[in-house]
């Protein structure tokens, strides 16, 4: 059989569109950002980079694959083409290693709206309506739940949280019992 292929299911023009509905369907794809901060040990650095590049994640817009972790800031990561906006791999990983974040992901028109998601070291994610921009907003709904100025000033604190610088706990060998000295480098 000949033909392309539409979200599973083969068109048989060989067009690349839904026979059923006459336009192309591709899958949800949105650009995300994740910013990430906390206290991490060297030796699950592979593991942090590994689902980094799982999830399409780079340090650059249209960046390559991560090699490396900056320490001392906060680790902003991005990428476009992302398949629902999904990178929770990357997001449980900052859950169970103890790493606060922000990620935001675009929306697609007709299928979800842009999201933040705030994670700030403890209890559950929080999620908040966003725009394009990566910026909280308030449906007409959220805000009339939010009842007073004050909860929705707190509602955009909370949106607008910032992680801590990413620091890399180095890793002390059991035996090594001297200081290191620093380097003039």
């Amino acid at each position: 059989m000949t033909g392309s292929w539409t979200n599973g299911a083969q068109a048989s023009d060989g067009t690349g569109k839904s026979l059923a509905s006459g336009f192309c369907t591709m899958p949800d794809r949105v650009s995300v950002s994740i910013t990430i901060g906390g206290i991490l040990p060297a030796d699950r650095v592979p593991e942090l980079i590994e689902t980094a590049n799982r999830c399409g994640l780079s340090l650059e817009w249209d960046g390559g694959p991560l090699t490396e972790i900056p320490s001392g800031e906060p680790l902003c990561l991005r990428a476009h083409e992302v398949v629902g906006g999904d990178i929770d791999d990357m997001e449980d990983f900052c859950c169970h290693n103890d790493l606060p974040f922000r990620s935001w992901s675009d929306g697609n028109y007709g299928h979800f709206t842009p999201e933040i998601r705030i994670w700030i070291g403890e209890g559950p994610r929080q999620v908040y309506t966003a725009a394009q921009d990566e910026k909280a907003v308030l449906t007409t709904d959220e805000a009339s739940q939010l009842a007073s100025y004050e909860a929705i000033m707190e509602h955009f604190r909370q949106a607008n949280y910032i992680p801590p610088p990413l620091h890399i706990l180095p890793i002390k060998a059991p035996d090594d019992t001297a200081e290191a000295q620093p380097s003039c480098e």
